[in-house]
């Protein structure tokens, strides 16, 4: 049986994890911080409340992990905080125990256009994003000293809660109806990601196909293909009220950016949002087609709305 430690239990990620680990019988880990009170209660899964002064302490529990895991998504304006430790000194425990890192990720490097008021500059075309060029190094130089790296990159998130996921600051419900804003163009696909399924595919390869990983490893994980068209249609299905689609004024959220980091961070995707994204990580590995998880969008979706609040 191995043994995983998980960052972030709290996160919806983080639970998802676990369930996920604990199904492929690994023994779990959990880090919460001094105080947290909504940490998922299951079998095989340990608890350890820590702050950021108990490092020490971290190294000592660490002795029979084999893997550490890490979701950083897009939405996190305070790294350190959802942490606990800075991911530098997660990836220092990782390299002195030389343990397998994998971070799961929706925070990227977006090649902004730097002259976007010029028509014949602005190109339609998608743009590149990558893990940001500082972070890629510094694992890079980690699998070097013997750390197993594998970084799984994914789309936007699925899900409805204001300050986990940028979805959630599209859409406005009333009482007669749903008013989603569209930041792209309605009919233009996007990426997205429904975070159970990442969980199970992820914790599924990496139970059953470590063989086929290098020792730095970034992947994509391309999830679902959606509009916002698509997305208006499986909301009106979920919640059983008209959807309108409505265009997001970008001149509107650069003011409420001024005030806001959380603003800030989906300020910096626009071009995405915009154009579209093309990745240029590899594909995540194929599982055998019985045993992928694919939950389909508009069922996705209903069990995001039913969990919004």
């Amino acid at each position: 049986m191995k043994n995983a430690l998980v960052f972030g239990v709290c996160g919806e990620m983080g639970k998802h994890l676990c369930q996920a680990l604990i199904e492929q019988n690994w023994e779990v880990m959990g880090v919460i911080k001094e105080g947290e009170i909504d940490a998922p209660l299951l079998g095989n899964l340990t608890l350890v409340e820590l702050t950021h002064t108990d490092l020490d302490f971290l190294y000592d529990l660490v002795e029979d992990v084999d893997a550490i895991f890490i979701h950083q998504p897009e939405t996190d304006t305070n790294q350190c905080n959802n942490l606990i430790f800075p991911l530098e000194q997660i990836i220092q425990l990782a390299e002195f125990f030389n343990l397998q890192l994998i971070i799961t990720t929706n925070k990227y490097d977006i090649k902004q256009n730097q002259l976007p008021s010029f028509a014949f500059w602005h190109q339609k075309k998608p743009i590149k994003i990558a893990l940001p060029h500082k972070l890629h190094n510094r694992l890079y130089h980690a699998s070097q000293t013997g750390v197993r790296v594998l970084v799984i990159g994914c789309g936007h998130t699925l899900g409805f809660t204001h300050r986990k996921c940028y979805l959630g600051m599209l859409v406005k419900e009333t009482e007669h109806q749903l008013l989603l804003q569209s930041p792209s163009e309605k009919a233009m696909k996007h990426h997205w990601t429904y975070l159970p399924d990442l969980a199970k595919n992820l914790v599924h390869i990496v139970t059953h196909q470590q063989h086929e990983f290098n020792t730095f490893d970034t992947l994509y994980y391309s999830g679902h293909t959606a509009s916002i068209n698509d997305i208006a249609r499986c909301l009106a299905l979920s919640s059983g009220k008209p959807v309108i689609v409505t265009r997001l004024h970008w001149t509107i959220m650069e003011f409420i950016a001024l005030f806001s980091p959380l603003f800030r961070g989906f300020l910096k995707a626009r071009t995405l949002w915009q154009q579209g994204g093309m990745c240029s990580h590899n594909t995540f590995p194929r599982i055998n087609s019985s045993e992928i998880t694919h939950t389909p969008l508009e069922l996705a979706l209903q069990k995001c709305w039913e969990q919004r609040h």
